[in-house]
């Protein structure tokens, strides 16, 4: 059964990092919403500042999808 294979150490890594790749997306989503209702209401977006956090979500998001990944074909 899938509860099972989650209660081992590996299923909890397994977790943890898909949770860091979801946080990744969530937080691109929160960017991109907080950059899209500055433009409508007429403020300017800082680009350097926007920049930053969406290259910092994107790292976040391909660091947990590769460690998952790691995790689940056993690459060591």
């Amino acid at each position: 059964m899938i509860i099972n294979r989650l209660l081992t150490r590996k299923g909890w890594r397994v977790v943890a990092h898909s949770m860091l790749a979801a946080a990744g997306i969530g937080f691109l989503f929160v960017l991109t919403t907080m950059i899209l209702s500055d433009i409508r209401h007429g403020y300017p977006p800082n680009w350097w500042i926007s920049g930053a956090g969406i290259a910092l979500s994107i790292w976040a998001v391909v660091l947990g999808s590769t460690l998952a990944k790691a995790e689940l074909t056993g690459w060591r």
